[in-house]
Protein backbone atom coordinates (compact mmCIF):
# COMPACT_ATOMS: atom_id res chain seq x y z
CA UNK A 1 0.00 0.00 0.00
CA UNK A 2 1.29 3.46 -0.67
CA UNK A 3 1.91 5.97 1.53
CA UNK A 4 1.70 9.49 2.34
CA UNK A 5 0.80 12.34 -0.33
CA UNK A 6 0.83 10.01 -3.32
CA UNK A 7 -2.03 7.63 -1.47
CA UNK A 8 -4.18 10.71 -0.74
CA UNK A 9 -3.52 12.23 -4.90
CA UNK A 10 -4.76 8.80 -5.73
CA UNK A 11 -7.48 9.03 -3.68
CA UNK A 12 -8.58 12.58 -5.00
CA UNK A 13 -8.07 11.63 -8.64
CA UNK A 14 -10.76 8.69 -8.02
CA UNK A 15 -12.97 10.66 -6.73
CA UNK A 16 -12.78 13.25 -9.28
CA UNK A 17 -13.37 10.69 -11.73
CA UNK A 18 -16.21 8.56 -10.23
CA UNK A 19 -19.53 9.50 -11.93
CA UNK A 20 -21.72 9.02 -9.07
CA UNK A 21 -24.45 11.66 -8.57
CA UNK A 22 -23.91 13.36 -4.71
CA UNK A 23 -26.42 11.93 -2.68
CA UNK A 24 -29.33 14.44 -2.27
CA UNK A 25 -29.34 16.18 1.61
CA UNK A 26 -31.99 18.17 3.22
CA UNK A 27 -30.44 22.17 3.00
CA UNK A 28 -31.84 22.84 6.53
CA UNK A 29 -30.23 19.66 8.55
CA UNK A 30 -28.45 17.76 6.09
CA UNK A 31 -29.65 14.52 6.14
CA UNK A 32 -30.01 12.19 3.42
CA UNK A 33 -33.49 12.66 2.11
CA UNK A 34 -33.02 9.48 0.47
CA UNK A 35 -33.08 7.69 4.17
CA UNK A 36 -35.53 10.38 5.75
CA UNK A 37 -34.31 10.77 8.74
CA UNK A 38 -33.80 14.24 9.82
CA UNK A 39 -32.35 15.80 12.67
CA UNK A 40 -35.60 16.42 15.55
CA UNK A 41 -35.42 20.27 14.97
CA UNK A 42 -35.24 20.02 11.52
CA UNK A 43 -38.44 21.77 9.74
CA UNK A 44 -37.58 21.00 6.35
CA UNK A 45 -40.48 18.73 5.76
CA UNK A 46 -43.08 20.93 7.48
CA UNK A 47 -42.42 23.37 5.25
CA UNK A 48 -42.39 21.15 2.44
CA UNK A 49 -46.05 20.08 2.94
CA UNK A 50 -47.00 23.71 3.73
CA UNK A 51 -45.96 25.09 0.23
CA UNK A 52 -47.53 22.14 -1.24
CA UNK A 53 -50.87 22.90 0.31
CA UNK A 54 -51.01 26.89 -1.14
CA UNK A 55 -49.93 25.35 -4.72
CA UNK A 56 -52.86 23.18 -4.09
CA UNK A 57 -55.16 26.11 -2.70
CA UNK A 58 -54.34 28.24 -5.64
CA UNK A 59 -55.13 25.93 -8.08
CA UNK A 60 -58.39 25.51 -6.34
CA UNK A 61 -58.91 28.93 -6.53
CA UNK A 62 -57.27 30.92 -8.81
CA UNK A 63 -58.50 30.89 -12.57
Amino acid sequence: MKKGRHRRFEEARALKRSNEPAPARCPECGALLEEGEHASWCLYEESQAEESQEEEDEGAYGA
